[in-house]
């Protein structure tokens, strides 16, 4: 049975639609499929981005490794995580040092970012094409390559700060243990001087005692037994003296009464020789009242106010 021309023209309109709707969901298709293309790539970039950080991480916390071997490490890993990186190559200048991937070269297409340690600029890292690119957000460089250079050299300078904070506390540690051998090879020196000088000081203690006992001690009883003109007063002090080198009295009194003048000093010691203030007065001619005023200041500065203390047998302690 034949169609109609009405019947015709309805097919035809409802194939004209029905293409026209196939034709729309295969731009819907393609567009999804564009954008789910364009998403792949963005998904793989940043997986390459990811990557980098990790494994620039991994190169930084090795151990005993140099900041050298660092930067270089950093500078290698670099190109693999770019959109071409069969096509780029890195440069580092840092701390006047130059760090580069083997294909390097001058080239016109290139980033770059500032190392900044401890607020100042130390190098700059840049990141290039060997090859001429389309243009996109910088260049021929992705805004998140531009956000992963300055993340990289971010770490670049952290690194640096943490490298040069470490070095310094190694060089103080080691300057510390070295003071601290140091101290303690003087100090068994000092030890071993100060024994030494112990003994000395026994050993001259002995050769005084034995030469007054010995030497002057008989000398001067034999002057006084001759009748030597010498005051017999002169005597008692010049011999209570001699029998002092064998005693502490000195010492004794300089260090309970570090203030007394040397005139007092004299009259104690005169004192404790057994001489009264009037022979003391004549010795050293200077009046009666002179010596008991002496004799008041060294009681308060021996802090013996109380009268009933005798000053001879208090000296005498000593």
């Amino acid at each position: 049975m034949k169609k109609t021309n009405e019947q015709l023209l309805a097919q035809v309109s409802a194939l004209q639609l029905r293409n026209a709707e196939l034709e729309a969901l295969e731009r819907r298709h393609s567009l999804m499929e564009g954008t789910l293309t364009q998403q792949t790539h963005d998904l793989k970039e940043r997986i390459k981005e990811i990557n980098c950080l990790y494994s620039i991480s991994k190169i930084v916390e090795k151990a005993d490794i140099s900041l050298n071997e660092i930067y270089q490490g950093v500078i290698e890993v670099i190109p693999c995580s770019w959109q071409y990186p069969e096509i780029t190559c890195a440069q580092l200048f840092i701390n006047g040092k130059e760090f580069i991937t083997q294909n390097h070269a001058q080239i016109p297409w290139q980033q770059s970012a500032d190392i900044i340690s401890y607020g100042e600029k130390v190098g700059i890292l840049s990141v290039g094409y060997r090859e001429e690119k389309p243009q996109l957000y910088e260049g021929p460089f992705l805004r998140e390559e531009r956000s992963l250079l300055n993340a990289i050299a971010e770490r670049l300078g952290r690194t640096s700060e943490q490298k040069q904070a470490e070095k310094a506390l190694h060089k103080s540690e080691k300057k510390l243990k070295e003071q601290n051998q140091l101290l303690m090879e003087k100090n068994i020196a000092l030890r071993e001087v100060m024994n030494q000088l112990i003994s000395e000081k026994k050993n001259l203690e002995e050769k005084v005692l034995d030469n007054v006992d010995q030497l002057l001690l008989p000398l001067l009883k034999k002057l006084k037994n001759k009748g030597a003109n010498i005051e017999t007063e002169f005597f008692k002090v010049f011999e209570n003296n001699l029998e002092q080198l064998t005693s502490s009295f000195g010492s004794s009194i300089s260090r309970k009464v570090p203030k007394l003048t040397p005139r007092e000093n004299e009259i104690c010691n005169m004192i404790r020789s057994g001489l009264s203030s009037k022979e003391i007065a004549r010795l050293l001619n200077i009046s009666y009242r002179s010596v008991e005023t002496y004799r008041n200041y060294i009681r308060k500065k021996l802090g013996i106010t109380n009268q009933k203390i005798n000053l001879t047998t208090y000296l005498a302690s000593l």
